[in-house]
């Protein structure tokens, strides 16, 4: 894997536009039939009434957003919910979700969480697993499915599970 020269920070309401064509095209790259990724889509992409309500974050290279994810720090007390993490498709693979996911839980652990809460999409599970999620497993019939957790340390680096 080579080293990916980017930047990354909060997002602006700026970067929207951005920030919603890369949810397509990475919703449009799953492995899911069309209809349902083109019903997906608009459900997944945000709008500038996000940005009070959830922290979001953008690995930016020049002016292309190529992964952002979103955090909702009210989730729970002491608990966060990771809204949303997607990484352009063809650059997939070189670290940016992992960054992406650290800068969460950094900012998660500053705004004094203790866990993180991800709602994930079933295409996604084992990669969320792959770093640390743990299934949550006492689900009532109406709740989401596909639901895990992570526990933040203090400081503590993402560490891939092996």
């Amino acid at each position: 894997m080579y080293k990916l020269s980017a930047i990354y920070r909060q997002a602006k309401t700026s970067d929207l536009g951005a920030i919603n064509r890369l949810i397509e095209m990475s919703v449009m790259n799953w492995a899911l039939p069309k209809r349902l990724k083109r019903l997906a889509v608009p459900v997944m992409q945000y709008d500038e009434v996000d940005f009070d309500h959830l922290d979001l974050f953008v690995c930016v290279r020049g002016t292309e957003i190529l992964g952002v994810s979103a955090l909702d720090l009210d989730y729970a007390p002491s608990r966060g919910l990771l809204h949303g993490l997607f990484v352009l498709p063809i650059i997939q693979g070189h670290g940016i979700g992992k960054q992406l996911m650290q800068m969460g839980f950094d900012w998660a652990a500053a705004n004094q969480l203790n866990t993180v809460v991800m709602r994930a999409e079933r295409v996604s599970i084992s990669y969320f697993q792959r770093w640390g999620f743990e299934q949550l497993t006492d689900l009532g019939p109406n709740d989401y499915p596909y639901q895990f957790e992570k526990r933040l340390h203090q400081a503590a680096p993402l560490a891939l599970a092996s």
